[in-house]
């Protein structure tokens, strides 16, 4: 290891993250066997204007790099000193991005393999009560003059680079985090590496926190280890923001999808965390009605705007609404005309109902063809009644529970697969109560509508025999 170089490099830049970023200033200076063996340094002309606050940070201004060479003049010379050396930084994902997306500017690649000595110095002097360059160099006595600027920030991490070679003489650390294969090289800097290797594989919701640990994102997964690793290899410029302010990262396991979105949902609206996109207000619902039309026949109707004097359900999207009027025609042998699937039409003709029973043509009476429309209404009214999903739990030998009263998420809970509920309301010993909510409302509505296979427990009173809902809820 004592023949490798390694290209110590800072720049200073125009701000914003990393997409859209430019650079103003850049240094590299060259270590081979633990000493300087050559170094670049130049302004930039970032050919766009520098923030005054950038400026009042680094103390480049405009007129400082009017005159300097643009990037594509000085590609050559980075090119150049950085071959066949490893890229080295403090908080190396930065500068080695803008770096390469500088050369993907001009049509050129850019890889190198890179060190962190955030990471390094991590590993060789821990204990230390904050990891920013300014703060190293205080804690253990580094000269640090001209900060913020390229070439002050590059020779205290020089100096800093060659005091873990120090503590390294034999290249164990270096080699360590210069092989590694995971997702520890995109890791935040602030974050272990073990407590990477111990996230789960396995769906529920997930919480990136601060180093007060309070929650900055929440989302859900199916892979909780696998979706984790991917926000750590995105590039966006708020990815960036949130992975420099994460410290640690929670999980809460749920055992499948559904309960991971409604928990998701519900401590979004809790914790408000801000890197989670605030959740937009769900658009108003199609709202199925139904009247008594001229005819006298009981009619169904799909409403989105319109508030009606009865509402059987809601819908989140048309197609969701037409599917399950679809059902509702060829099970209960209704007219397509009289659902809200076709206008202006004397007689139903539906490309894919054949099961109408005639009323359209007056082939049935009214009262018979009412009395279907009835039976649909209270297989409808099942919807709002107050029940169980079951669902798949955390493990093998577990199962999960979501609590709906009168068709509103209320609560979950996790039992013994083995277990059963002998009174319905037994499960209130197991249940976490929830708080619903708008989108809490459209992800069970969707849930209903699409989900063919679902184990359902009623907790009506009177209980009524599902045997003729099993076409629907499964």
């Amino acid at each position: 290891m004592k023949d490798v170089k390694f290209a110590i490099t800072d720049i200073e830049t125009t701000g914003n993250g990393i997409k859209g970023n430019r650079i103003t200033e850049i240094c590299v200076i060259v270590v081979q066997d633990g000493k300087v063996i050559d170094e670049y340094s130049s302004l930039v002309n970032p050919s766009q204007s520098i923030p005054l606050y950038i400026e009042s940070l680094t103390g480049i201004n405009d007129e400082m790099v009017l005159n300097a060479p643009q990037f594509s003049e000085i590609a050559d010379e980075v090119e150049r000193i950085t071959k066949d050396c490893v890229f080295v930084a403090h908080n190396v994902n930065f500068d080695y991005n803008i770096v390469r997306a500088e050369f993907a500017s001009i049509g050129r690649d850019f890889k190198r393999k890179r060190l962190c000595t955030v990471r390094l110095t991590k590993k060789l002097i821990p204990g230390l009560f904050s990891y920013s360059l300014g703060n190293i160099c205080t804690s253990i006595n580094i000269p640090h003059m001209d900060r913020h600027r390229a070439k002050g920030d590059c020779d205290a991490t020089v100096t800093l680079f060659q005091r873990c070679l120090s503590l390294d003489p034999e290249f164990e650390v270096i080699s360590q985090l210069l092989n590694q294969k995971t997702a520890a090289s995109y890791l935040p800097p602030n974050f272990k590496s073990s407590d990477f290797e111990k996230l789960p594989k396995a769906t529920g919701v997930y919480f990136f926190k601060d180093k007060d640990g309070i929650p900055i994102y929440i989302g859900k997964a199916k892979n909780i280890k696998s979706r984790i690793k991917s926000h750590f290899q995105e590039r966006s410029n708020r990815k960036y923001k949130m992975m420099q302010e994460t410290y640690s990262i929670d999980y809460e396991l749920t055992g499948n999808e559904l309960l991971a979105l409604l928990r998701e949902s519900e401590l979004i609206l809790k914790f408000f965390p801000k890197y989670n996109k605030a959740q937009k207000k769900v658009s108003r619902p199609y709202t199925l009605t139904s009247y008594h039309n001229q005819k006298g026949i009981e009619q169904f109707a799909l409403h989105k705007n319109k508030i009606a004097p009865v509402s059987w359900m809601k819908f989140y999207t048309r197609e969701e609404a037409i599917k399950f009027m679809e059902f509702l025609c060829e099970k209960f042998e209704l007219c397509p005309k009289y659902c809200g699937l076709q206008a202006g039409v004397k007689y139903c003709d539906h490309y894919k109902i054949t099961t109408c029973s005639g009323v359209c043509k007056n082939e049935i009476s009214l009262e018979e063809y009412n009395n279907r429309v009835e039976k649909a209404v209270d297989f409808i009214s099942a919807y709002d009644e107050s029940c169980l999903l079951l669902e798949k739990g955390r493990t093998n030998k577990e199962k999960s529970f979501i609590y709906l009263n009168k068709g509103k998420f209320a609560g979950y809970g996790f039992i013994s697969d083995a277990e059963d509920f002998n009174q319905p309301e037994d499960f209130r010993n197991f249940l976490n109560p929830s708080k619903t909510s708008s989108y809490a409302d459209r992800i069970v509505s969707r849930y209903l509508n699409t989900e063919k296979n679902l184990s359902r427990i009623p907790l009506n009173t009177e209980e009524k025999e599902l045997a003729e809902n099993e076409a629907w809820f499964g």
